[in-house]
């Protein structure tokens, strides 16, 4: 039997990297779930905030400019406390009132730049490309009919 001195050295040393790319991998996409889920939760405010409109004090008018106005005070207020890094490379930030069939809904959007502003800092590998592979683009999107 022969020593095999350096073998366990060895297999680390091959093992290592794939090891700590698969934590940086983990940790990126946790942070990305966890920055949608953000996203969704200041759209998702704005559209229950249309709720709290007091239907009695407006025309049916004025109504629909009422509860856009109050959707999109809730939605920049909610995504200015948002974190600085989840907030750069916003492409749009609005909540709009349409029509389909007679009912009117109304939609909060925001939707953010992942090229421009990424919110993980990515490795590139040469001809292996970009790790990890994340979506160029993020958006969130509540509506409600009223």
């Amino acid at each position: 039997m022969r020593p095999e001195k350096g073998a366990v050295a060895l297999e680390f040393l091959l093992l290592f990297p794939l090891v700590i790319a698969m934590l940086y991998g983990a940790i990126t996409y946790g942070i990305l779930f966890f920055g949608k889920y953000e996203m969704q939760s200041a759209v998702d405010q704005a559209a229950s905030s249309a709720l709290r409109v007091d239907r009695t004090r407006f025309s049916a008018d004025d109504l629909s400019g009422q509860i856009v106005a109050t959707a999109n005070a809730t939605l920049e207020q909610s995504w200015a406390s948002r974190s600085q890094r989840l907030r750069a490379g916003t492409e749009s930030i609005d909540c709009d009132v349409s029509a389909t069939a007679g009912i009117n809904f109304l939609s909060c959007v925001i939707s953010r730049n992942n090229l421009d502003a990424p919110m993980v800092p990515q490795l590139t590998f040469g001809f292996l490309g970009k790790f990890p592979p994340m979506p160029d683009s993020m958006r969130a999107e509540a509506t409600m009919a009223f």
